[in-house]
Formats: structure tokens, sequence, C-alpha cells
């Protein structure tokens, strides 16, 4: 067999469907950031500003988490099916042998 041009870093992929969904975990408990923040923050208005600031976000926050999760889902399905390939190539090639070695 001749060298392979598509090298895929399993380790890589695995780490990134980590971190989306730990940043997809943070957008989807960003109310419960504004509750802790006011405990927090003394001032009347700051707390007033942060809360307006994370209300603002609220808009576009479901859109947001929800193309997060599409994304980590592409990487999942990516990862799998790479993992498949190798598998399923790694088991061809020990049956070759094996039927290399009968003869």
């Amino acid at each position: 067999m001749g060298n392979s041009d598509l090298t895929v870093d399993i380790a890589l992929l695995k780490a990134s469907e980590k971190q989306l969904h730990s940043i997809q975990g943070e957008f989807e408990d960003i109310d419960g950031w504004k509750k802790e923040l006011q405990a927090v923050v003394g001032a009347e208005r700051m707390v007033g500003a942060m809360s307006t600031f994370v209300d603002n976000w609220d808009r576009h926050r479901k859109e947001l988490v929800e193309e997060i999760g599409k994304v980590g889902g592409w990487i999942g399905s990516t990862r799998k099916a790479f993992e498949d390939l190798d598998r399923d190539l790694a088991n061809q090639v020990k049956q070759k042998k094996a039927k290399g070695k009968g003869k």
C-alpha cells in the first residue's frame, strides 16, 4: 500500500466536540450567570448594565446555541466516520494477511 495523503487528528476532533459542548452549555446557562452576578456586584447601576447586556444576548442566544450544536454534531459525525473507516480498513488488512498466510 502507498502512503495516504489524508491525515485525521481524532484527538483534535474529540477535543473540539468537548469544547463546543462546553461553550454551548455556557450559553444555555447564562441566566444563572446573571443571577450570580446580581449577588456578587453591589453597585445597582453595574448590575443593571450587565443585566441589559445579557438580556440583549437572549434575543439571539437560542439561534447561536443551535448553531453551536450543529457544528458539534458535524464534528462528531466526521470523527465517527473516520473512526469507522479506520477500523474497517484495519480489518481488511488483517483479513488479507490471514488469507496470505493460509496459502
